[in-house]
């Protein structure tokens, strides 16, 4: 199985994809920047190369994890050489028409994963050409399910999904550091702050997946009549923080909709 490109998202997939069970023999990326590679190499204990062909030789399976400005490049030099391989290509942007364009012979799935694949928790929605058989959607449904939770999609929703779950993990991030930075305000040390803010943050989300919850509903839950939750809500409120979060993914949908 093979990774191009080993920055942020390159890493990330390499970090799950150990995690999940594979061995360091079966894994390999290229990554042309040599402080990058050698630094994968060091921490991870995987073959790195610095060009395409050793991979493109041996992978059967080929994530494609570079980003949208230099993926013009990477599918010149794999043009002729990826017929009967499965190409998973997790460019933003990147449409299924122009991959199979350039990949002709490839069976190419699009996948929009997000970095918690690190740690299994991945939301991995993906999209399959039209040409795909059952088989081949079963084994990356059974490749993503290792990485988090598989989500097959249809392609017109994939820019929607990238700033959804894409790029999510950034904009949770975000609220738990100003949580944390409220809490430090009022004389929690940091570190705890950051861990009781990220503890929480897993915790709804875990109540409103396996307790089927609607988030409204566990709001009302939290929130009593005159309560700190309440006075909580009504600063959110005022402001407009919820239209700020949606104004903030129809940009990122658009963004995405401009790499492509």
């Amino acid at each position: 199985m093979g990774i191009v490109g080993g920055g942020r998202l390159g890493s990330f997939l390499l970090r799950g994809l150990l995690r999940a069970g594979f061995s360091q023999g079966e894994l390999m990326v290229c990554e042309k920047d040599p402080g990058r590679a050698e630094a994968l190499s060091e921490q991870l204990g995987v073959r790195v190369v610095g060009r395409l062909d050793p991979l493109l030789e041996e992978a059967e399976v080929i994530f494609l994890a570079v980003k949208p400005g230099d993926l013009e490049g990477v599918l010149g030099e794999m043009e002729g050489k990826v017929r009967g391989k499965l190409v998973i290509s997790c460019v933003a942007g990147a449409t299924l028409r122009r991959l199979e364009g350039r990949l002709r012979g490839a069976r190419v799935f699009r996948l929009m994963p997000n970095l918690a694949c690190a740690v299994g928790e991945g939301v991995m929605a993906y999209t399959p050409a039209p040409g795909a058989g059952e088989e081949e959607r079963e084994r990356v449904r059974e490749l993503l399910g290792r990485l988090g939770a598989p989500v097959e999609v249809p392609e017109e929703r994939m820019n929607a999904i990238t700033a959804l779950s894409g790029s999510g993990p950034a904009y949770f991030s975000l609220v738990i550091e100003a949580l944390a930075e409220g809490a430090e305000e009022l004389g929690v040390p940091r570190e705890e702050a950051l861990r009781l803010a990220s503890q929480t943050a897993k915790g709804t989300g875990r109540m409103l997946l396996e307790l089927d919850l609607k988030p409204e509903e566990l709001v009302r839950m939290v929130a009593s009549p005159g309560g700190t939750t309440e006075a909580a809500l009504r600063e959110l409120e005022e402001g407009k923080v919820f239209e700020a979060f949606k104004r903030a993914l129809k940009a990122a949908c658009r963004r995405a909709g401009e790499l492509g």
